[in-house]
C-alpha cells in the first residue's frame, strides 16, 4: 500500500484503547481487532500512538509495537470509583498531549469518549478532532455494552459532541441516530479485506515448525489438517455453545480422522475445564489449549480449516480467517448470518459451511464434508477471499478513514 494512495495528508492519531495487547491478540476479539487496525492506519502513512492502562503491576508503562508507541499511563480501572478515577487521569494526560495530535480516537462506546471530550473542547488552543469507534455484532456489539452501562447516558452525551462516530453495520446507526446522534456525523465504514496470498507448502512447514519449538502442544506434521478456533473462553459447560460445543465434539472428530489436530486459542473461565474435559476424553494429546498467543501471523499459515462459533469472533477470527483464504464452519447463528450478508451476496452466503449447534451430529456432519472434499472446500475458500478483498478491499476501508480524518482536519484549519 501507496502513502500517497491511502494518505494524501499524515495524520497525527491517537488511539485509546481499553484493551491493546499485541502480544496476546489470540486471547481477546477487541484487542485482536483494535491491534489490526491501528496497524493498518500505521502502514498507510499516518503517525499512530496508543494510549491504554495496565492489566498488572509488573506491565510496562509502554513499549513499540512496529511504528507504534503505546502509553500505558495507569492501573485498569476494576469498578465504578476507579473507572471515575481513570476516565479524569486519562482527560487530564490528554489535555497534556492533545497539541501533539490531529485526531483522538475513542475505542468503543465506553467512558473514554468522556476523557477525549475534554481535551477537543479546550479554549484559547488548536484542539485535535474527536472519532469514536462503534463496533461489534450482536451481544459482543458496543451499543450492547453501552445500554448495559450505569453511566450510558453520560457516554452517549460525549458521543454526541464527538465530530465523527465510525460504525460497522446499519444496527449501529439505528441505535445512534435514536440516542440523538447526529446522522451528518455517523460514517458506516465496513471492515476491509486485504487481498489473500497462497500459503506453500514450504511456508506451512516452517510456520507448524516454528510454533512447534515455542509451544510443543502446537506440534503438527506435514500430513496432519489443524482446525483453528479462536475466541474467548466464556460460558459455562451445561451451555452446550461455543467452545464448550467443540469440546463436546473432539473426541468423535479426532477418532474418525486421525490426522486432525485442533487448536483452541483464547483464555477465559472456562480454559481449565476444558483441559480437564480433554484430558478426561483421552484427546488432549491433539487438542492444543495453549492460551493467548503473542503472533498469529504463524498460526493463520499453519491451520487449514477454522471453526466460528461465537459473536465475539466476528471481531477478528472470521474476517482474519476469510482473507487468508481459510475454509471456515459457522455456527447458525442469527448474528453470523447477519454478519455474511453485510460483506457477501446472497449466493456467496449460501455456499458457507453452516452447522446448527441445536443439533449434536450438525458440527461433525458439515465438516466431514469440509474434510472429505479438502481441494474444494479450499478453493472455494480462496474464491471468497478473492470476492471480499475485490468487493470491500482493505485499501478501500483505511482510505476511509483518511477521508474522514483530512475532511474535518481541512475545515478545522489544522
Amino acid at each position: 500500500m501507496s502513502s500517497p494512495e491511502m494518505s494524501p495528508q499524515r495524520t497525527r492519531i491517537l488511539w485509546a484503547s481499553r484493551y491493546y495487547w499485541p502480544f496476546g491478540a489470540g486471547r481477546h476479539a477487541r484487542a485482536a481487532a483494535t491491534v489490526d487496525l491501528t496497524r493498518r492506519l500505521s502502514e498507510a502513512g499516518h503517525h499512530v500512538e496508543v494510549v491504554t492502562p495496565r492489566y498488572g503491576t509488573h506491565w510496562s508503562e509502554g513499549f513499540r509495537f512496529h511504528n507504534i508507541a503505546v502509553h500505558r499511563i495507569a492501573a485498569a480501572p476494576r469498578g465504578e470509583w476507579s473507572i471515575q478515577r481513570y476516565v479524569r487521569h486519562l482527560g487530564n494526560w490528554m489535555i497534556e498531549q492533545s497539541g501533539r495530535f490531529d485526531v483522538l480516537v475513542c475505542d468503543g462506546l465506553n467512558d473514554d469518549a468522556r476523557a477525549i471530550i475534554n481535551a477537543v473542547t479546550g479554549q484559547g488552543r488548536a484542539v485535535p478532532i474527536g472519532v469514536t469507534l462503534c463496533d461489534g455484532w450482536g451481544g459482543d456489539a458496543d451499543e450492547v455494552a453501552c445500554r448495559q452501562s450505569r453511566s450510558g447516558r453520560r457516554i452517549l452525551s460525549a458521543v454526541s459532541a464527538m465530530n465523527h462516530v465510525v460504525t460497522r453495520h446499519a444496527g449501529a446507526d439505528r441505535f445512534l441516530i435514536a440516542q440523538g446522534i447526529p446522522p451528518d456525523a455517523i460514517h458506516r465504514t465496513p471492515k476491509g479485506f486485504a487481498r489473500p496470498q497462497r500459503v506453500t507448502a514450504e511456508q506451512r512447514a516452517a510456520a507448524r515448525g516454528s510454533l512447534g519449538q515455542a509451544n510443543s502442544d502446537l506440534t503438527a506434521g506435514p500430513d496432519d489438517r489443524v482446525l483453528l478456533w479462536c475466541g474467548d473462553m466464556k460460558g459455562r459447560p451445561r451451555d452446550q455453545t461455543g467452545v464448550i460445543h467443540l469440546v463436546a465434539n473432539a473426541r468423535l472428530m479426532c477418532g474418525r480422522y486421525p490426522n486432525l489436530r485442533i487448536w483452541l486459542l483464547g483464555d477465559g473461565e472456562l480454559h481449565d475445564w476444558v483441559h480437564t474435559e480433554l484430558k478426561a476424553e483421552g484427546v488432549r494429546s491433539v487438542v492444543a489449549i495453549p492460551g493467548s498467543f503473542a503472533d498469529m501471523s504463524d498460526v493463520w499459515k499453519a491451520v487449514d480449516f477454522a471453526v466460528v462459533t461465537d459473536e465475539d469472533q466476528l471481531r477478528y477470527t472470521l474476517p482474519s480467517a476469510i482473507e487468508r483464504g481459510i475454509p471456515v464452519l459457522l455456527n447458525e447463528l442469527p448474528t453470523i448470518r447477519s454478519w455474511i450478508g453485510e460483506h457477501f451476496q446472497s449466493n456467496v452466503a449460501e455456499s458457507f459451511a453452516w452447522y446448527d449447534q441445536h443439533r449434536g451430529a450438525s458440527l461433525r456432519k458439515n465438516f466431514r464434508m469440509m474434510w472429505d472434499d479438502f481441494s474444494g472446500t479450499a478453493e472455494h475458500a480462496w474464491q471468497v477471499a478473492l470476492e471480499a478483498a475485490h468487493h470491500r478491499s482493505e485499501s478501500e476501508e483505511i482510505q476511509q478513514w483518511s477521508s474522514i480524518f483530512q475532511r474535518s482536519l481541512g475545515g478545522a484549519g489544522l
